[in-house]
């Protein structure tokens, strides 16, 4: 019982620190963008550059608070750099993330509980408590974020939005965190960080063991009926 009411505890208390990730298994262009559907909620894409730069699009029709930032995986002292442009409607570089010469710093990721590379940030002024930038207004329109460096090759993690939304209900949190528990957050630790990570493995096992529970006392009851009804 004790290990059931950890899960809970640890299901709903995550939401407190984390970024709701998205994984990007393909490489959306600039004819082909992935749309960010409410940029104001904080999110997390995680993606490979493959020979391309790829590029996310947010369109609004009001004005709406912008944050956006950018992480590689920290497997060892060697960080990817990366960089966002932020283009309008124009085709006008209305902002600029340099990630060449930027300063990269180790940071830890208390919710995957890994390291990155914390790359450099478009947004207000810095937020003490948690060290990175806040949101600032930005007009409506329709913009591209464009990720790159020179070789266009490496992981990354793009965030967008500052907000943090898991659900109002236990539905909504049930369909957010389920895939982040059981599927995103293995695959991440195998693709992106190439590790083998057993707490990222913790769900599914307390998964089996109250399956295997259930089964003891399922068959318990089936077979007490089955002797006395003999």
């Amino acid at each position: 019982m004790r290990i059931i009411y950890s899960f809970i505890f640890i299901f709903f208390c995550f939401n407190s620190f984390a970024h709701q990730p998205k994984l990007i298994k393909y490489s959306p262009s600039e004819n082909n963008p992935h749309k960010v559907i409410f940029p104001e909620i904080s999110k997390a894409y995680y993606g490979k550059l493959d020979g391309e730069p790829h590029y996310y699009i947010i369109k609004s029709d009001k004005e709406f608070l912008f944050y956006t930032g950018i992480l590689s995986p920290k497997r060892n002292e060697n960080y990817t750099w990366l960089s966002i442009d932020i283009i309008n409607e124009n085709k006008e570089i209305i902002f600029k993330a340099d990630g060449k010469n930027f300063k990269w710093e180790p940071w830890y990721e208390p919710y995957a509980r890994d390291w990155y590379w914390k790359g450099p940030e478009i947004g207000g002024e810095l937020n003490k408590e948690t060290g990175f930038k806040k949101s600032f207004p930005l007009e409506s329109g329709s913009y591209l974020l464009k990720i790159y460096n020179d070789d266009n090759s490496g992981n990354y993690s793009l965030a967008v939005g500052e907000a943090e939304f898991f659900g109002s209900n236990l539905w909504e949190k049930t369909l957010t965190w389920t895939p982040i528990i059981f599927y995103i957050g293995p695959y991440m630790d195998i693709v992106h960080w190439k590790k083998f990570d057993i707490r990222a493995y913790i769900p599914h096992i307390i998964i089996l063991v109250l399956s295997f529970i259930i089964y003891l006392v399922v068959k318990r009851i089936f077979f007490k009926e089955k002797n006395y009804l003999n």
